[in-house]
């Protein structure tokens, strides 16, 4: 079975919505997991930096249940559009130190 991102509830299969606390599950089109291509199933090195926070109580990441001290912060920058965009260019990604997932992310004029 599998488990709910925000409650960590057993989903059933099939089911676009957990029984428990009722947030659609990534089967209900919330979320998507990204493929990488070739043989191997590596994170590329580039993705590995960012800088470092400690928090100041541990926390558990909804991903992968693992009770975490630190996370890890990615700088976003635009690098195409197809229009003139009023978005901003910039912004940040925090992940998960374990699983690799994003926890947050934010677009800011930086």
């Amino acid at each position: 079975m599998e488990r709910c991102a925000h409650c960590s509830g057993e989903i059933p299969a099939d089911v676009e919505t957990c029984p428990l606390c009722l947030a659609r599950t990534a089967a209900g089109g919330d979320a998507y997991e990204l493929e990488l291509s070739g043989e191997s199933a590596e994170i590329p090195a580039e993705w590995q930096g960012g800088a470092v926070y400690t928090l100041e109580l541990s926390a558990r990441c909804p991903h992968c249940l693992v009770q975490i001290r630190t996370v890890r912060v990615l700088k976003l920058k635009r690098t195409q559009a197809a229009f003139t965009s009023t978005l901003p260019r910039g912004g940040r990604v925090i992940v998960c130190p374990e699983c690799n997932r994003i926890l947050s992310a934010e677009l800011a004029a930086l």
